[in-house]
């Protein structure tokens, strides 16, 4: 029993058979690998981040990226599947709601990055997110506290490649064993939740990425520009709306393609209409009342 105890997360035991079975016929999460595409209209979303953005400071304006990580943290909360992931072919879920993302220190192409990570609790409003998010944001770029992520790159970076093999080694099969040390597992963002780019600030459309081996993330959520596409409204015309076209890349072991389904769907609704985030008390059945969709 010892050794299905984790720093970062609690064995799950009652998992069907099946899913019991599946991290022995697929052992990694690059041959366990799902993409998903979505796109979501944001009409709404823009016209309320207007709104809400109206007469605040530059530094407290709300940003879609702030709204989405929001929606995503909810949104693991009301569906708790998606906080879990497969180590040592056993099924965990995380004792938090992380998110990890990257910080670059400029728009320049030789800009530096490092990569962060916020802890929520998926009842968080977006001015909340928001405060957390630029309080590591600013830490990242003003390079006041280096990150734990940081510390371990520049410490290992010049040692010769036999050792970093090693290291790299070492590391895989403490994780497996359940013996990484938990103040490791902290400083690596690569232990999250769900990883999350925002492909849409510097303007192109979001790539099929791929998950980490390392680390626990079993979703990488890459989110894209917001474009005018062609929609079919109610009328069935076809009308130009403004929306952001989503990817997801998922690990199938984590959770089956149905659940996730209506997971995709319940952050659908929350990001066009972040007036339902307001509520932490919001139901799966209150943001998705009908599931699966009426054809």
């Amino acid at each position: 029993m010892v050794l299905k105890r984790r720093p970062d997360a609690h064995h799950v035991g009652d998992v069907p058979a099946l899913r019991r079975i599946i991290p022995f016929v697929m052992p990694t999460r690059t041959e366990s690998l799902v993409y998903f595409q979505q796109r979501i209209e944001v009409d709404e979303l823009l016209a309320w981040l207007e709104a809400t953005n109206a007469g605040r400071p530059r530094s407290e304006r709300l940003s879609l990226f702030h709204v989405f990580l929001t929606a995503i943290a909810r949104t693991v909360r009301l569906r708790p599947e998606t906080n879990r992931f497969v180590a040592g072919r056993r099924t965990y879920e995380h004792d938090e709601i992380s998110i990890s993302f990257v910080v670059r220190q400029g728009m320049a192409e030789d800009a530096e990055e490092s990569e962060a990570r916020v802890v929520l609790t998926g009842t968080e409003t977006v001015d909340d997110v928001r405060r957390l998010v630029d309080v590591v944001v600013r830490r990242e770029r003003a390079g006041v506290e280096e990150g734990g992520d940081d510390r371990l790159v520049h410490f290992f970076a010049s040692w010769p490649r036999p050792v970093l093999n090693g290291v790299a080694r070492s590391v895989r099969w403490l994780d497996y064993h359940n013996l990484l040390p938990g103040r490791l597992v902290e400083s690596i963002p690569l232990y999250t939740s769900v990883y999350v780019v925002h492909a849409g600030s510097i303007g192109i459309d979001p790539p099929l990425h791929h998950l980490y081996e390392l680390g626990t993330a079993s979703a990488f959520v890459a989110i894209g520009r917001v474009a005018p596409r062609p929609v079919v409204d109610a009328s069935g015309a076809v009308v130009a709306r403004r929306c952001v076209d989503v990817a997801y890349t998922l690990d199938e072991r984590a959770t089956d393609g149905f659940y996730f389904a209506k997971t995709a769907e319940v952050i659908r609704r929350l990001v066009s209409e972040p007036d339902l985030l307001a509520d932490p008390t919001v139901t799966v059945e209150q943001v998705v009342p009908v599931w699966p969709p009426r054809p």
